[in-house]
């Protein structure tokens, strides 16, 4: 089983890699949510151990929160931001799975965005307390949720043939002549 630590890397490394993406404490969290979620939803066990609660701005795992509080609203870097034991090799194929998925749908929208969207799902609807920091999100209703809304999977088409033999129209003879020049100048 990964720990929060390890899926925050995970999503900071993945954030950082992507120039057009920032990620900040506020989405990081939210991500979390989405993550530990569909985990539950796919395998019945939960990504990580750490509570997640239903805060004004929506889900929160406070040691987290509190581990990149003085990054404030700004963007979290691998730099400084990241363990320097961290490697993606600790996640099993389910995990990498789960957090590709994660990436791949949710990690598109800002912090804001997530915010809006978290609020209208039923996990922290129905856990959250007004001026009540610290109502838990209970891994059974992340669970229930999850499973009715799960996020897509990716596929890799079976309909993709392999490809044997370059088809004549797209081969061109001249095109080996120049890529010998090229290997004869190593």
């Amino acid at each position: 089983m990964a720990n929060v630590f390890d899926v925050a890397d995970f999503f900071i490394d993945i954030a950082n890699k992507n120039t057009d993406d920032t990620l900040t404490n506020l989405k990081l969290n939210k991500l979390l949510y989405y993550a530990q979620g569909e985990y539950l939803a796919r395998t019945g066990k939960p990504l990580f151990d750490d509570e997640i609660q239903a805060w004004d701005y929506g889900p929160v795992v406070p040691v987290i929160y509190y581990k990149y509080k003085r990054n404030n609203a700004n963007e979290i870097t691998p730099i400084t931001d990241i363990s320097p034991e961290y490697s993606f090799e600790v996640f099993s194929f389910e995990e990498l799975s789960v957090l590709l998925d994660v990436v791949r749908e949710k990690g598109q929208y800002t912090g804001y965005k997530l915010i809006s969207m978290t609020h209208s799902e039923s996990p922290w609807k129905n856990a959250y307390k007004p001026n009540l920091k610290g109502t838990i999100i209970s891994n059974d209703s992340l669970m229930e949720f999850f499973s009715s809304h799960p996020i897509k999977k990716f596929e890799i088409s079976k309909k993709v043939k392999r490809l044997k033999k370059i088809p004549k129209q797209d081969y061109y003879s001249n095109e080996d002549e120049q890529w010998k020049d090229i290997e004869n100048e190593d």
